[in-house]
């Protein structure tokens, strides 16, 4: 159980427990203990590289999500799930639970569509490796 000691909003010290998920380094930040956000590893969809592999700008993901939860708010507004739309922090949005049910089905609609555009490629390139 990680926990952090720092100040608080008031000037105050305080204590306070991190979830088990909680990746930030809150003394590293300076965090104020009443008025922080913990923090989970960042999931990340890549960016796949391009056929002809052409040399590419640095690449950066195409979807991240994060779970963030305030430090000391009861609500469950408190809690939410941060997609990152690009590599900026600030052109996000936050989703609760519903929003992110609503991408979860999305991402299985895309899913499944892409497998079945791999499907009709693998069908293509088969037809045309035979002909060779």
């Amino acid at each position: 159980m990680k926990t952090y000691t720092g100040p608080t909003l008031g000037g105050a010290v305080a204590t306070i427990t991190c979830p088990d998920w909680c990746t930030v380094d809150h003394a590293y930040w300076d965090d104020k203990a009443d008025d922080c956000f913990h923090k989970s590893s960042l999931l990340e969809v890549p960016t796949p590289r391009d056929r002809a592999n052409f040399p590419t700008p640095v690449v950066h993901p195409q979807l991240g999500a994060e779970l963030m939860l305030h430090s000391t708010s009861p609500l469950p507004s408190a809690a939410s799930v941060w997609l990152q739309l690009s590599e900026y922090k600030d052109d996000g949005v936050e989703l609760d639970l519903a929003g992110v049910d609503s991408l979860l089905a999305d991402v299985d609609r895309y899913r499944d569509g892409l497998a079945k555009l791999r499907g009709l490629l693998a069908a293509i390139d088969a037809e045309r490796r035979g002909r060779h």
